[in-house]
Parts: C-alpha cells; structure tokens; sequence
C-alpha cells in the first residue's frame, strides 16, 4: 500500500477487498439453488436430495448464521477489522474449495454451512470497515457499492443457473475470495480501531495514508486524538478496582441503556423492518413464472428482475452523491409503497373477477417499479448507516443485535406470509404491508439524522439528544478547554 500514493488509491485499494468478499458471498447466495437444479437434471448423474435433506441443509444454514454474526464483531471489536475480514473470507475460499468435488450431502452440507457464516460476517463488519476507511466525500457511494456487489454475485449465479454449470460458480467464487484474501493481507488497520486502542502514533500514521493531510481530513483526526485522550483522561479519574465477572456483565448491560446506543439501535431496526415489510418477502408470495410465460421462465423472469436490481444499485451510488441520504430514502421508500399498493389493487380486482389475467404484464410493471425503488436505496441504504451510526464501542454488538433482528424478522415474514395470504389473500398481505411500511416511514423521518459527508464523530454527535430533545452537533474540540476541565477534575480530587 506504500506504493499508493493517492489517499483514494489507498482507499479504493481497501475496498476492493471488501467488495471482492461480498461478490463472492452473492455467488454463494445462489450456488445451493444452482447446484439442487442441476442434480435434477436427468442427464447429470450425481446423488438426488430430497426436500428432508434439502430442509436440513437449510437449516444449518441459518444456524451456522447466526453464530457468525455475534462471533466476527467481536472479533472485529477484540482483535481488530482486518483479522475480522480474513475470519469472514477464509470460510468463504474453503467452502469453494470444497464445492468442485461436492458428490454427498456431507460436503454440500458443509458448503452450505461455510456460505452462511461468511455471509453473516460480511453483513456485520463490511460496512463498518467501509466507513472507517474511508472519507466522508467517497464514503456513501462505496457503501452502496456493497448492494450493487451482491446483486452482481447473485445475477453471476443466476446466469450459470440456466446452463446449470455449478464449476463456473465455483471458479468464480474462489477466485474472488482469493483476490480479498490477498488485498487484505496488505491492509493497515483501521485508524480509528487503532487509535481506540490506544496506538496513537501508528494510527496517525494510517490516517494520513487513508485520508491524506488536507484542512478537513487534519481537523476529523484532531477531533478524533482529543476525543480519545477525553476518554483516557476521565478513566484515570476512575476508582481503581478489579470486577468480578458479574459486575463486569452488569456494567456492560448498563451502557446498553445509555442513549448514544439506543437511539441508533431504534433507527436500524426501524429500517430493516421497513425493509422486512417489502422486498422479497412479499413479492416472493406471487410467482413471476406466471408472468413471464417464457421457457425456463423461472431464470429469464430472475434474471431480468437481477439485472434491474444491479443497475439500480450502481445508479444510487450515483445519486447517494447527489441526494442526502434521508431523503434518498423518504423518496425511493415512498414510491416503493405506491407501487406495492397499486399492486395490491390490482390483485383485489383479480380476486372478484374484475381485473382480467390477460393484463398480467401491467402486474409486472407495477412489481419491477417496485424492486426498482427499493433497489435504488430503500434495501441499500439501512446496510451503510450501519456502519455509521453507531460509536465506536457499541459498533460490534450494535451490528451483532440489528443483523440477528434483521434475520429473525425477515424469517417470521416469510413463514407467516403463507398463513395470512391463506386467510386474507395476497392482496390483504400486500395491503397490510403498505400499512406498516407507512408508519415506519413517519417514525423514520422524525428520528433518522442526515449522515450525508459528516465525518464519523459528527454522526455520533447527532445521535445524542440535548435538554430541547434536539440534535447537537458538537464542532471541534478544543484541547486546551478539555486540559483546563482535566486540570480542576484532578485538583478537586487532590483536595
């Protein structure tokens, strides 16, 4: 990396890691599917798997999933975030590994297992990396590059899908969880991790590399030095004691109740129940192939809906430069009940005969409006304010508990959608729906704060709340008024 002179190579030389590892993860997203499709192909002569061995490998999924989502931030908050990224991508280079010669349910089970915990350490960590590499002018559109990756992956898998090459997903995964594993072994570390930590000299040093020495760049790591000697001088001033382990549990769940936690917590699960509420969760309950009426429909039918999915990402990197992010997301969340309502409209009509199957392909318009809107930053946009929105100590369990949300939440949708749609139909689900992300949205908009090029201190302050129950934002800090209260904090101890 010394040889990148640019502060941005530096940076983009960063993110490339990062992004290599989530497009591996979107080929791993569709590999199981490729890989069922092809074993039902008569004509390949491999093992058969059942729906019981299918649902067993399903579940050990999600369980491997959920693990790795507690395991790699606290690795992350331990141990530092390029460990935490070799831990997230090294599962990902194995499980590929294994996947050229997977002829028995043991190794596509492993497969399977290996996919989901790199899966559900990408979604913790990969944001919070992103936006401590980099400046606060590049920082949203690498952010929403993580979006249009995954979509890349997954459309890369889909495309495999239908010549039912399960090799060239393979191929493709390993030699992207190769290329991460090779940038990353040549990455810094995280200069705010390191000057948390204390490694004042050193995290400078990989600051200046990062970030370059510009007016704002110098006065973000003035802030952020004086920041942490606040921290280091008010633990001095503590009473010297050693805990127990029950008193160290109790004083940690304490500082959960505080509210620079709580409040970015409130705002994430916010957003991802908006997201819950749309997306594929709903839209996967109406079957496209219908729609499409196409041979090998299913793929044609994903693959258009992927293809549109991915511009869509790479047009909000765009427009995350151009558009604040909250309203960004109050637009395009908007739109995304619109045309989710005017499609549960129109399935009411079905439903009384009113509205003819022959016009099915205005359904289909209504729905690719929808995934277009929600592509264009809705799904996006809650995945990079995680990793901004929280401090510094709570950025590992603040990640750990939204995505454990994320995933339970997204899960009890799903299972529940057939039941209502049983009982209410699939409009009634829709229309229930509308009504939820509706009110998430006003919560949204009174709660969510503008991160759009404030530096990751600026957000924080903005998440603590003055005696008017207003936003403060705190300017630069002052070493020399932060020296005098240090100075009567110490004399009146004396005393």
């Amino acid at each position: 990396m010394d040889m990148l002179k640019s502060p941005l190579q530096n940076q983009i030389f960063v993110i490339c890691g990062v992004l290599s590892t989530i497009v591996s993860c979107g080929l791993g997203l569709g590999y199981l599917s490729i890989f069922l499709e092809q074993n039902g192909n008569d004509n390949i002569q491999t093992f058969r798997i059942n729906n019981t061995l299918d649902g067993y490998i399903e579940t050990a999924g999600e369980i491997a999933f959920l693990p790795s989502i507690v395991v790699i931030p606290f690795l992350m908050q331990k141990k530092g975030r390029r460990l935490a990224n070799l831990a997230t991508t090294i599962p990902l280079l194995i499980s590929w590994l294994i996947s050229f010669n997977a002829n028995n349910f043991i190794s596509i089970l492993c497969v399977h297992v290996l996919h989901n915990i790199s899966i559900g350490g990408a979604v913790t960590i990969s944001n919070i990396i992103i936006s401590e590499f980099c400046d606060p002018k590049y920082r949203g559109t690498f952010l929403m590059l993580e979006t249009g990756m995954i979509s890349l992956g997954v459309l890369l898998s889909h495309v495999s899908g239908i010549f039912l090459n399960g090799m060239l997903v393979s191929t493709l995964g390993m030699v992207t969880a190769l290329i991460s594993i090779f940038i990353t072994y040549f990455w810094p570390e995280s200069p705010y991790w390191l000057i948390s930590q204390g490694h004042i000299i050193k995290g400078t040093e990989v600051f200046r590399l990062l970030r370059g020495t510009d007016v704002d760049s110098m006065d973000e790591l003035e802030i952020l030095l004086l920041t942490q000697k606040r921290k280091l001088q008010l633990k001095a001033l503590r009473p010297i004691r050693s805990l127990n382990l029950s008193e160290q549990i109790t004083n940690y769940l304490k500082s959960l109740l505080k509210v620079e936690f709580l409040k970015p917590l409130s705002i994430m699960l916010l957003l991802f129940s908006f997201i819950g509420f749309g997306g594929e969760n709903i839209i996967s309950n109406y079957r496209l192939t219908d729609v499409f009426k196409l041979t090998s429909g299913k793929y044609v039918g994903t693959i258009i809906l992927d293809v549109l999915t991915l511009v869509c990402s790479l047009t909000a990197c765009v427009l995350v430069q151009i558009v604040k992010r909250k309203t960004l997301f109050l637009f395009t969340g908007s739109f995304s009940i619109i045309f989710l309502a005017l499609t549960s409209i129109l399935f009411f009509l079905q439903s009384f005969e009113i509205f003819s199957k022959d016009y099915l392909w205005i359904v289909l318009s209504l729905v690719t409006g929808f995934v277009m809107f929600m592509s264009l930053g809705t799904t996006a946009l809650p995945f990079s304010l995680l990793g901004e929105i929280f401090p510094m100590s709570y950025k590992g369990v603040g990640s750990s508990l939204t995505c454990a949300y994320l995933w339970a939440f997204g899960n009890s949708i799903l299972k529940s959608a057939p039941i209502l749609t049983k009982s209410i139909g699939i409009h009634g689900v829709m229309l229930l729906s509308v009504l939820m992300m509706i009110i998430i949205l006003i919560l949204i908009n009174k709660l969510m704060p503008e991160t759009n090029t404030k530096t990751l201190l600026e957000i924080h302050q903005l998440m603590k709340l003055n005696k008017d129950g207003n936003y403060q934002v705190t300017g630069l800090i002052k070493e020399q008024e932060e020296n005098e209260d240090f100075d009567r904090l110490r004399l009146f101890i004396e005393v």
